[in-house]
């Protein structure tokens, strides 16, 4: 009976010099995904010196110890933790499956006076090459694989990143020059800018208050025309009326002198009817027409029991009897008295006089003031 620590496999095809786990193989297990590997294990154990009587008293040997009561336990205890998982948690969590079989194997081997030291868990595996296991297996590798490499993308993204950084920092660095010029040139151009809109606006204000100016300028030469207009219609206005008022006193005087020349003459007559018949004889004078009859028919008395029509009776005869009168020394009656007529054309001549004295604003009212009174 061993009273140190010893090692027995659950392995299939290995087995310790001290030949207690020659009977052992690996524990075929099902997981929760109907998979089916075997398990291989090793557990350490230790059977305390003091126990050891009374392990003998029970078992009788190490071997019946380990075939009837340690091989049962460990594979009933397996397959129920297999149960329960499936080969990927199998596979994954194989640190917390041993430590719990550490403690309950512990708590179940105390009952017979043995101390479970530790268990080891080796890789599942099949009794078939490149089973499904293995392909699970290639899968988790590939998975881990794709992990790693998305790890890696990642760290290189980021060291891309600070690669980028640093490439910006250090061309900031050799371009801070022309930064700083390009900063100094747009806040000049911004300067610039402003000032061209403030001359433009003083520009436009300027044009306003030009064309304001100008307006207004228009408007006084406007103004300005229009009064000058105004005076020069005025002027010519006036002007035709003192054209028109001295053209009228100047047919009115020409027709007063007229007027007073004609009194004058039938005045020189004594008799307004010579003037007349003076007048007569000299347009017929200058008459195409014979005054005097080539031949006169005489007949005898008229049916009113009278003489016959004289020949010297007419307008004709009239004429050479007044002249025959005046010449022999008649005194024709007037037939109307000439006194007032003479001194109507005395006074239109004094009146005419007077007014070419005065001035042309005053020539009118006279004149139609003696006209109206002459009219009267």
């Amino acid at each position: 009976m061993p009273t140190t620590n010893f090692v027995l496999h659950w392995i299939t095809g290995k087995t310790e010099t001290h030949r207690y786990d020659e009977s052992l193989r690996s524990i075929d297990l099902v997981t929760r995904d109907a998979y089916e590997p075997m398990l291989p294990l090793s557990v350490v154990v230790h059977i305390d010196y003091e126990k050891a009587p009374s392990v003998i008293q029970r078992f009788g040997d190490v071997k019946k110890l380990i075939t009837q009561t340690l091989d049962p336990m460990l594979s009933a205890f397996f397959r129920d933790v297999a149960h329960k998982k499936t080969m990927l948690q199998l596979l994954h969590e194989r640190d917390e499956i041993q430590a719990e079989a550490r403690a309950a194997l512990s708590s179940k081997f105390s009952d017979f006076d043995i101390e479970c030291v530790d268990v080891l868990i080796g890789k599942p595996d099949t009794t078939e090459a490149g089973g499904k296991i293995e392909t699970l297996l290639e899968q988790l590798r590939q998975r881990q694989l794709a992990t790693e490499q998305l790890e890696t993308f990642e760290r290189q993204r980021t060291a891309a990143d600070k690669l980028r950084t640093l490439n910006e920092a250090q061309a900031q660095a050799a371009k801070q020059v022309e930064l700083t010029n390009s900063r100094v040139q747009v806040q000049i151009a911004e300067n610039q800018g402003e000032a061209d809109l403030a001359r433009a606006r003083m520009n436009a204000q300027q044009t306003v208050v030009m064309a304001q100016a100008e307006g207004e300028a228009g408007l006084v030469r406007a103004r300005k025309q229009a009064e000058q207009i105004v005076v020069t219609a005025q002027a010519d206005s006036q002007q035709r009326i003192l054209a028109g008022r001295g053209e009228g006193t100047r047919v009115l005087q020409v027709g007063l002198s007229e007027v007073s020349v004609l009194l004058r003459k039938i005045g020189s007559f004594g008799d307004p009817r010579l003037y007349a018949l003076a007048q007569a004889a000299e347009h017929l004078s200058h008459s195409s027409q014979p005054l005097v009859p080539e031949r006169v028919f005489i007949t005898g008395q008229n049916s009113n029991g009278g003489n016959g029509h004289q020949p010297t009776e007419g307008l004709l005869g009239t004429l050479i009897a007044l002249m025959v009168a005046e010449k022999s020394g008649f005194q024709i009656a007037e037939a109307a008295s000439s006194g007032p007529l003479q001194e109507m054309a005395d006074r239109l001549s004094r009146e005419a006089l007077e007014a070419m004295s005065q001035p042309a604003a005053a020539i009118v009212p006279t004149a139609v003031a003696s006209s109206v009174s002459s009219d009267t």
